[in-house]
């Protein structure tokens, strides 16, 4: 059944390492399409119907070249097309604010078509980009988000948003592993935590790790990074959600928690049609691309006393605000 008042448009801000798959998992089970820090399947990956393809290759290729390509074979139009969504994504995710050279590399996104999309769409409404798309970020800083973006947010309400985030003792430990490969699937593309991996397997053990970790102020998802991102958690039109609430009890939480959490979800995007105890079900995925053990509260066996000095230290304003004091 087609719900037409379901959100067209989901942008989901999920702080690295913060269970990420499991707000993904939400999100596909309700028919959304993946795009973004996250690894999108086969199943997941936007499709483009004929006339949203039409709409992307004329926003960045123009008019003339989008008459153009309506008389190529269907191969040459979807390669086409495909290659204006993927450099519009690239121009919306610059007007994110998101550090793209540092966490990809200059040559993948200072293309000639990624600059022909920026200049040609600066001025577009994020309405402009395909719809039934949930894009996955893992930082959205409102000092560095495109204006025209957050007055078209302001004025619609659209795109919803969702926050997600964890305990930050959690996060920190869960990131030493995925860092140092101890997930099932790797490392991600990431460039810039490959130079952390090289750090933190230099160290003797866990704890020089976790200490690293703790006091290094570059180190991803530092206290800066849940500062930064707290501005989502005051806003009263985006729907905040945790890992702990979400995980359910294979996790380390509740199924109560788990279907409340879910049903929050559902009714912010006004998915009329969806069950949350059926979404809920599907969740806690081992497969999922960087899960390792998915627990809620796994620092309080890893944190030595000065580990949790440490963190009172550097995190006790974070933690009180996050709701983890």
């Amino acid at each position: 059944m087609i719900n037409a008042s379901r959100a067209e448009r989901v942008i989901l801000v999920s702080m690295m390492k913060s269970g990420t798959h499991l707000v993904s998992e939400v999100m596909t089970a309700l028919g959304y399409s993946m795009y973004g820090h996250v690894r999108v399947s086969a199943e997941s990956r936007p499709g483009l119907d004929r006339s949203t393809r039409l709409r992307l290759a004329t926003l960045v290729y123009g008019d003339q070249q989008a008459a153009h390509l309506k008389s190529q074979s269907e191969g040459a139009f979807n390669d086409a097309t495909d290659r204006a969504w993927e450099a519009l994504a690239w121009s919306w995710q610059a007007r994110f604010g998101i550090p793209l050279t540092n966490l990809y590399s200059m040559e993948l996104i200072d293309t000639g078509l990624v600059q022909q999309a920026r200049q040609r769409t600066v001025g577009s409404s994020f309405t402009q980009t395909p719809a039934g798309v949930c894009w996955v970020l893992h930082e959205f800083d409102l000092q560095k988000i495109d204006g025209g973006f957050l007055r078209e947010w302001a004025d619609t309400g659209q795109p919803k948003i969702i926050f997600n985030y964890r305990d930050p003792r959690d996060t920190v430990i869960s990131l030493i592993n995925f860092i140092c490969g101890r997930t099932k699937q790797g490392l991600s593309s990431f460039n810039n935590l490959r130079t952390f991996r090289d750090i933190l397997l230099s160290k003797p053990g866990f704890d020089e790790r976790l200490t690293f970790a703790l006091t290094e102020t570059s180190f991803p998802c530092q206290v800066t990074d849940f500062r930064r991102m707290a501005w989502l958690l005051h806003h009263p039109g985006v729907c905040k959600v945790s890992f702990e609430e979400l995980v359910g009890p294979k996790g380390g939480g509740s199924a109560e928690s788990q279907i409340r959490a879910t049903a929050r979800l559902i009714d912010f995007l006004h998915d009329t049609n969806a069950s949350a105890d059926r979404v809920a079900s599907t969740l806690y995925n081992h497969d999922a691309f960087s899960f390792y053990q998915g627990q809620i509260g796994t620092w309080r066996n890893a944190f030595t006393a000065e580990h949790c000095r440490i963190a009172e230290e550097r995190l006790g304003d974070v933690l009180s605000l996050y709701g983890y004091a």
